[in-house]
């Protein structure tokens, strides 16, 4: 069955919403504030809502996401842009990798309504196209390294591999490990070209199963449950943008006076501000830099003397690593996945940030130290540090 442009754009605008309100739902303590982890607004700006008022936010935003999903329009568009925006600056938690691709994705359409005419919703559909190609693109650059071969190993087959008897069948999904990241490329080069973009669609598609199977059934148990839904719409919006759209070109926003500078400033972001990753000026998460094995690790050593003053609420985030001396592991990414269901936004700023509050809570305390770990990193760096070294560092 054939769509033409603007049933294109109704189900697209559908599937952003669904996407993001189902990982907002899975997240909820996220973005209403109300939960233990630190708040780490931007510049220490804007203070948190209290619990009433952050809780009525989120409500809002979120009836407002459904709306614009059922009926898309420029107003609602642009009060969820607007909303995502503050939020974000009030709590850098909440830029999170889907969160940055469904804003990104709303911006053309708080810009032009998708009953304009066919050729603006044709450049509407090439932004849009453009965005998921620079997500499969850099999702592969990314991995290009040894630390994604760890990831793969240590954290996405190893269920897999326990259950094989064949050492040939653990060779050989431990060797396609390798070829991950060229797939992964190839597909975001493939969907911009007619040719290939047949091919590239089923990659694509095979790529979400697959990450889905790695982080469910594989493991017996759901893991990173936020990104369950993101991976499912992400599946959708490729069909949509791509399957049998031969009349769709990712640049036909160059021929669109209203879209033009718009699709300059997304293609900004999409391609030429990835790369700033490497020199430590653009955020991994905002760089679509995900399972590459290059987040940073940091784990609290609590000593057992200084436990009785560690708040109630955060005991029950505290490790016990069965150590002789009786001390306790805090790990911020362990806390924010089970209060939050989010991953740890593990730059320098947010680790100083929260080394700082745990300080602040034992001032007293001589021999809490900060382990920082880039886990899946050959020769890697790693040591204890002291608190008042990791304010010191900046990357």
């Amino acid at each position: 069955m054939n769509l033409d442009s603007l049933q294109r754009l109704r189900i697209l605008a559908g599937l952003i919403s669904l996407g993001l309100a189902s990982a907002i739902l899975i997240s909820w303590s996220l973005w209403t504030g109300n939960r233990e982890f630190p708040l780490f607004p931007l510049g220490g700006v804007i203070p948190p809502f209290p619990d009433f008022l952050g809780t009525a936010v989120a409500v809002l935003l979120l009836a407002t996401i459904v709306w614009n999903g059922i009926h898309p329009s420029r107003l609602a568009t642009r009060a969820i842009l607007a909303s995502l925006f503050f939020l974000a600056l009030q709590d850098q938690m909440r830029w999170q990798p889907w969160v940055y691709q469904y804003g990104l994705m709303l911006v053309p359409l708080a810009f032009v309504s998708i009953r304009s005419s066919p050729e603006t919703r044709q450049s509407i559909l090439g932004i849009h196209q453009l965005v998921l190609v620079a997500v499969y693109f850099w999702g592969g650059v990314h991995k290009c390294h040894a630390g994604f071969i760890s990831v793969y190993e240590n954290s996405l087959v190893a269920p897999i591999v326990d259950q094989l008897d064949s050492e040939f069948a653990v060779n050989l999904l431990t060797a396609f490990g390798y070829a991950i990241p060229p797939i992964e490329i190839l597909i975001g080069v493939g969907l911009l070209f007619k040719r290939t973009r047949r091919a590239a669609l089923l990659g694509a598609i095979a790529t979400h199963v697959v990450i889905l199977f790695l982080l469910g059934p594989a493991k017996g148990h759901v893991s990173n449950i936020v990104v369950w839904p993101w991976n499912l719409a992400m599946s959708g919006m490729a069909i949509i943008l791509f399957h049998k759209a031969d009349s769709t070109a990712p640049l036909a926003f160059l021929k669109s006076r209203r879209l033009k500078r718009v699709g300059y400033g997304l293609c900004i972001l999409l391609f030429l501000c990835p790369p700033l990753f490497y020199a430590n000026l653009w955020d991994r998460y905002l760089s679509f830099n995900l399972y590459s094995g290059r987040q940073k690790q940091m784990l609290v050593k609590v000593p057992a003397d200084s436990l009785e003053r560690v708040p109630k609420s955060w005991r029950p985030f505290l490790l016990d690593p069965n150590a002789p001396d009786g001390h306790r592991i805090l790990s911020p990414s362990n806390w924010t996945l089970e209060e939050m269901n989010v991953p740890l936004i593990s730059e320098w700023r947010i680790l100083r940030g929260f080394a700082r509050r745990v300080h602040g809570t034992f001032p007293e305390t001589d021999d809490l130290l900060f382990y920082v770990d880039y886990r899946h990193l050959p020769d890697k760096p790693k040591r204890f540090y002291t608190p008042e070294q990791i304010d010191e560092m900046r990357w």
